[in-house]
């Protein structure tokens, strides 16, 4: 019986001991489970100006460094309100590639080119954007906790 409590209290004094390690590794789910979340952000936010869309795919505290602006989801909401009512009929598709992305436990780190195509009746002009987005998930959902974008020059 005093051999079955040392082995015992030796595991547990082990185990108890374990040097804590931060885990860090690849999770291609994760990774693209963000990316259709910036893909939707594009699609109902900055294409379609969905207020509603803010809150669904971005965390309650989101900002996004825009070229050198500081946007909170209360700026973003105005900009959808605004460019609602300007709309001239320009059609928004954006399409992603990605540089380099990576998870560390619930938050996912990634970096991509935002190639954007604006279309009106046959004219067409196109933008590149250098991005990065940090999502975190929360209750088994993926959202945006920070956005920041720069603006290319136009070739």
């Amino acid at each position: 019986m005093k051999k079955l409590i040392v082995i015992f209290t030796t595991i547990l004094i082990i185990s108890c001991n374990k040097p804590e390690s931060k885990v860090e590794y690849n999770s291609e789910q994760a990774i693209e489970a963000v990316e259709a979340v910036v893909q939707q952000v594009f699609d109902s936010v900055w294409s379609d100006k969905k207020v509603d869309a803010i809150k669904k795919y971005q965390t309650n505290d989101f900002i996004l460094l825009e070229h050198g602006e500081l946007w909170t989801n209360d700026t973003i909401a105005n900009w959808c309100k605004r460019a609602s009512k300007r709309d001239q009929g320009i059609t928004r598709t954006n399409k992603f590639d990605r540089i380099k992305a990576h998870q560390e436990g619930n938050r996912v780190y990634l970096a991509y080119w935002n190639h954007g195509t604006f279309v009106k009746d046959t004219l067409e002009f196109k933008r590149t954007w250098l991005e990065s987005v940090v999502a975190v998930k929360s209750d088994s959902v993926w959202k945006l906790e920070l956005m920041h974008s720069t603006r290319l020059p136009r070739e």
